[in-house]
């Protein structure tokens, strides 16, 4: 008999899981419950955060696997000397890019809390990446400017301070994701680039052609985890 698996992704301000193959729900933070959660045989957790939730779920499920990165898995090699410095949720959409496209250099960009960039060759090594703030970091990085409003804007001159702030964070924000687009076709011309996160279909259209967007990168590299 095949065994149920479920997979949870536990991010810095929200909660998302799905069964195989089906529907990915998402609750934030502070409305989660483990209640939640369907019944499975085993639970594949990424925990960026919140290990209290981690703590909750093992109560609920015999089986929970608590991924972390590994120097070497499946066709990934990292570069990292200690993959435990890494983002567990960077390794995941690592493996979940590899997953999509096997056998191409990736670049692989989620667009969360903190905007993250790694690079994979051809032969599934890690050359590296980079950790930038994202967009809520960014409204509240000058406290005369600082704002908790994420809306996403034009890039384009305003008439206000509120506007040149909203604007200018997010022209600094899709600016920089530019560039490294940029540098990762100079290195890797036949190289597929992927984007994921809170705000990347938002930001999308801002981005040059083609950039593959996907939903739930870090989900689908549990699922190939497991």
């Amino acid at each position: 008999m095949s065994q149920s698996r479920l997979f949870v992704d536990i991010g810095n301000s929200a909660v998302k899981w799905r069964s195989q193959g089906l529907e990915v729900f998402t609750k934030e933070i502070d409305q989660f419950s483990t209640k939640l959660l369907p019944k499975a045989d085993s639970v594949w957790v990424s925990a960026v955060a919140h290990l209290n939730i981690v703590e909750e779920i093992k109560a609920e499920f015999t089986c929970v696997n608590l991924v972390r990165p590994s120097k070497l898995y499946g066709g990934l090699t990292l570069s990292y000397d200690d993959p435990s410095k890494l983002g567990v949720d960077r390794f995941l959409a690592m493996l979940g890019a590899l997953e999509h496209f096997p056998n191409s250099p990736l670049l692989v960009i989620d667009v969360g809390s903190a905007v993250t960039f790694d690079i994979i060759d051809a032969k599934g090594i890690h050359q590296g990446g980079l950790i930038m703030p994202g967009l809520k970091a960014l409204r509240e990085s000058f406290a005369k400017f600082s704002t908790n409003d994420l809306s996403i804007n034009t890039s384009e001159l305003k008439n206000s301070t509120e506007g040149g702030w909203h604007s200018g964070t997010h022209a600094m924000l899709v600016s920089a994701i530019n560039s490294q687009i940029e540098n990762f076709e100079l290195q890797f011309p036949d190289g597929v680039k992927t984007i994921c996160g809170g705000i990347a279909k938002e930001i999308l259209i801002e981005l040059p052609l083609p950039v593959k967007f996907f939903d739930n990168l870090v989900l689908d590299g549990l699922e190939s985890y497991s």
